[in-house]
């Protein structure tokens, strides 16, 4: 058992929900709604705080039991396949073409086995490594101010719901994650509030973040220029001139797989956490297998279009695990709270 402080959860849920495709969901994002994309994501802002509100105001009545637990976990084990499955095709690209892939997944798991054969503030502690990454990031990106071009933000046009619609679906990839706060908000220590106040920074702070990034994408590249662009903000830093590093996209690389494989550790832990929650006896055995998996099965994805694939697929798995299913459960549990 262990307990969390009200910076700790947040920080946790932070990471969990940033992790690793803040690099590359602009573009799709762009490339459905064109220059109505910031206004869409505000609205997927919006709809983001209520689903935190919801969960903060119902927690009390999330209990999964066993099943269920097991298919939150086997929905993260896909969600973390996916994310190292991305990570590892993105890195051969940029920086380790002639690199095996297994030698780059068995780096990063190594990192989440050895997290997770300790304590469990070994993990929950993990994420305070990222706090001085996150000015270095804003920074890099203010980089290209002189750049940007603000009239693309403009004009807006309404008349068309699909490409609005399709936008906002794409946005969810950004809310990945959002359920671990139904696990984690009962470990938050009880004399430390979570609603009001706390609550909207830690919006405010997950807002600010996709929506920086986004804009700045929107404001760099013209909308048609980023029909075959995956990855906009390594591009984005590549074209930028410094003269304290060679490449500036190589070292926002190593800041982002640090960032990822922080994320990758975390979603273990809850993989572990909740599976020991019903099965007392979760044995280091049970651990160096589960991360086995996580060399062996990513490396098969590991190519661009069956990365397409998991990742168009994570965003329909993701409205089941964050919206439905919880949902079903909530309302299941009516009266049972003590």
């Amino acid at each position: 058992m262990f307990t969390l402080s009200r910076i700790q959860f947040f920080l946790l849920l932070f990471i969990i929900q940033t992790g690793t495709f803040f690099i590359s969901f602009q573009a799709s994002l762009i490339n459905a709604s064109g220059s109505n994309s910031w206004v869409v994501f505000i609205v997927a802002g919006i709809l983001h705080y209520i689903q935190l509100l919801l969960y903060e105001k119902y927690f009390k009545r999330f209990n999964p039991g066993s099943f269920i637990s097991h298919l939150y976990i086997a929905y993260w084990f896909y969600i973390i396949v996916t994310f190292l499955a991305y990570i590892t095709y993105t890195l051969s690209m940029w920086i380790f073409p002639n690199t095996p892939q297994f030698v780059t997944l068995a780096l990063i798991v190594s990192v989440s086995l050895y997290a997770n054969t300790r304590k469990p503030e070994a993990v929950i502690n993990l994420p305070i490594i990222i706090l001085p990454m996150m000015p270095v990031l804003v920074l890099f990106l203010f980089m290209a101010v002189p750049e940007l071009v603000w009239t693309w933000l403009f004009p807006l046009n309404f008349t068309e719901y699909k490409p609005l619609l399709k936008g906002l679906f794409i946005s969810q990839v950004t809310f990945i994650g959002v359920e671990i706060f139904l696990f984690l908000r009962k470990y938050v220590k009880d004399d430390e509030q979570i609603k009001g106040k706390p609550l909207f920074i830690y919006q405010c702070c997950w807002f600010l973040f996709f929506f920086t990034t986004l804009v700045f994408v929107l404001l760099f590249f013209p909308v048609s220029g980023l029909k075959y662009t995956t990855e906009p903000l390594l591009h984005l830093l590549k074209l930028q001139k410094v003269t304290f590093v060679e490449r500036l996209d190589l070292f926002f690389l190593f800041i982002w797989v640090s960032w990822s494989t922080i994320t990758i550790t975390v979603y273990t832990f809850m993989c572990i956490h909740v599976r020991g929650f019903h099965f007392k006896n979760i044995g280091k055995r049970y651990i160096v297998l589960f991360h086995c998996l996580l060399i062996v099965i990513p490396a098969y994805f590991a190519t661009k279009d069956r990365i397409e694939i998991v990742q168009q697929a994570s965003i329909y798995v993701h409205i089941v695990f964050s919206v439905l299913i919880p949902a079903a459960v909530i309302l299941l549990n009516r009266g049972k709270v003590k």
